[in-house]
């Protein structure tokens, strides 16, 4: 083994020098390299083998690609690409066979690797390409079938191109190809091998070369205009420079003092003529370098602005809530409202439109807040659903702010929307029922145990829970003195019976309004103002029929009144 390996790195070494001294270049920085797209056609002709040959001579056919080489920067100056190509043949049938016409026409996508060199001063690069995609062929006669008509296959082919860049034509390339085509029929493949020959025209690395030389040529007129300019303000100033001279040459030679005192006066103006034409021409000169400074930076921030945005993932939104930890819409003026403050980043123009989804503990649909165009500084929920109900005191519920961006923004990242979550927790709620006089405090969050009216198989979140709701009702009350409380008891009528209301709702839920009752009076309210009341499946909140909300109908109601 280590003999063979030696002798095949000596291989290998005699190879590349022989092909340097014959030479050829591998992976050549001289071969262009292009970006974007192509358009190219191309001809082919092939012959068929295996099966195939026994009904087919030859096909003659041409067609269009399309091609796009990626940004990659590949190790050797290669490049990886794809391609798309529509090709059309006409089938040649084989003398004496079934086949008596045919037609094919395909569409493929391929992958491509380009691999450059130069061989004897030309540039060339070798680009092996693997496609697959759809055909349809039109065979009268095959395989002895009396049908006639087109059907639909798939295809796949595989061209080792050979492709040749002419010197005077850096966009435009010569393609020389052997192809092999295999369509993998239901009972058979039809296997051809042939050539293809066609050229590719990059006109996108072509348009790219025309306006950098457009740039080009315009700064190169600017800076001429420049020169120009320079040079007709030095002769200007050589011009009032040799009359100064020859002034005071005339002053001097006058013997007549005013004559002297004329040719004075004219140098004088002479002067400051001067002086002018060069503030003048200082001012034209600096108002063309303001210009073209300003014109330079101009497009560098466009680039820059064009860089950044390139740089940008899929947009992402900041959501700030204001009143969302202890919220409380009873109308007493505090805390009755949440905003959502909405900010989305990565994107170029306004948004398309926004929602804001808000969802009860149970994850039910509560309240859809939207609109179109920009967001708002502010979005307001004051606590109602889309049907006017209130929220629950002292429960979670969760806002879905959803951002449809606009077209440019959507096509520019791939991202349909852009989506963020967040959640308010309300405190309790005292409701009004008549101003001054009476109030209501609704809470669904004082737990039993099961079809009991006490505790003792709670986890300690839940006894946590029901120990601060209860003391946020025992503040409440002692926040209205004088007044009296009637501590109701609810529950949930599965059955719609009555006798379930009468035998099993109305003793349980009493024992749970006192038990919440006697709670009560251990936190200090006086237990001559307080009773307690079992209501059973009276007066429900959602209805038979709406299951999703039936946990708001087994409650605990306050009623205080003063």
């Amino acid at each position: 083994m280590k003999k063979t390996l030696l002798a095949l790195s000596a291989g290998l070494a005699i190879a590349a020098t022989a092909w340097s001294e014959s030479g050829i270049v591998f992976f050549s920085d001289d071969v262009p390299r292009y970006r974007n797209f192509a358009a190219g056609i191309f001809g082919t002709n092939q012959y068929g083998i295996g099966g195939w040959s026994d009904y087919a001579a030859a096909t003659l056919g041409g067609g269009l690609s399309l091609e796009y080489t990626t940004p990659l920067r590949l190790p050797g100056n290669t490049d990886l690409g794809a391609s798309l190509h529509l090709d059309y043949a006409h089938i040649f049938p084989k003398s004496g066979s079934t086949l008596r016409r045919g037609d094919d026409l395909d569409f493929y996508a391929g992958l491509w690797l380009r691999l450059p060199f130069t061989a004897w001063g030309q540039r060339l690069a070798l680009q092996p390409e693997l496609g697959w995609g759809a055909a349809l062929h039109n065979a009268d006669g095959q395989n002895g079938s009396p049908a006639a008509g087109w059907y639909a296959d798939q295809t796949v082919t595989f061209a080792p191109a050979l492709r040749w860049i002419p010197r005077r034509l850096d966009t435009v390339e010569i393609e020389f190809s052997p192809l092999y085509t295999l369509a993998p029929e239901k009972e058979h493949a039809l296997n051809q091998l042939g050539v293809r020959l066609g050229a590719a025209w990059h006109f996108a690395s072509m348009i790219q070369e025309r306006r950098a030389r457009k740039e080009a040529a315009r700064q190169a007129a600017i800076a001429e205009q420049q020169r120009l300019e320079r040079e007709r303000q030095e002769e200007e100033a050589k011009r009032l420079r040799e009359e100064e001279e020859a002034k005071r040459r005339a002053m001097e030679e006058a013997a007549n003092e005013a004559e002297r005192q004329r040719l004075a006066e004219e140098l004088r103006r002479a002067e400051e003529e001067r002086r002018a034409a060069e503030e003048e021409a200082a001012r034209i000169a600096e108002e063309e370098r303001l210009k073209a400074e300003a014109e330079a930076a101009r497009i560098a921030a466009e680039e820059a602005r064009r860089a950044e945005i390139a740089s940008w993932g899929r947009p992402e939104l900041s959501v700030t809530v204001t009143g969302g930890d202890r919220f409380t819409p009873d109308g007493d003026g505090l805390d009755d409202k949440v905003s959502f403050a909405v900010g989305i980043r990565y994107v170029e123009e306004e948004p398309e439109s926004w929602q804001v989804v808000i969802t009860d503990p149970k994850g039910n649909h509560f309240r859809t807040i939207k609109g179109r165009g920009a967001l708002p500084e502010a979005i307001d929920w004051d606590g109602t659903s889309d049907g006017g109900e209130t929220v629950f005191s002292r429960n979670t519920y969760t806002a879905e702010i959803t951002v449809v961006p606009s077209r440019t923004d959507r096509t520019r990242s791939g991202a349909k929307t852009a989506t963020a979550k967040v959640q308010i927790t309300t405190g309790t709620l005292l409701q009004t029922i008549i101003p001054e006089h009476e109030w209501k405090i609704v809470v669904n969050t004082i737990n039993f145990d099961a079809d009991k009216a006490t505790f003792d198989t709670l986890t300690s979140e839940q006894m946590a829970e029901v120990e601060a709701t209860l003391d946020d009702v025992a503040a409440q009350i002692q926040a209205h003195p004088g007044s009296s409380v009637v501590v109701q008891g609810y529950a949930n009528n599965v059955s719609g019976s009555e006798r379930e209301q009468m035998e099993e709702l109305l003793p349980l839920s009493q024992l749970r309004a006192e038990t919440v009752a006697t709670e009560l009076v251990s936190r200090g309210i006086d237990t001559e103002i307080i009773s307690a009341e079992g209501k059973g499946g009276e007066n429900p909140i959602a209805s038979r029929r709406d299951k999703a909300n039936w946990w708001k109908n087994r409650r605990i109601e306050f009623i205080i009144k003063k």
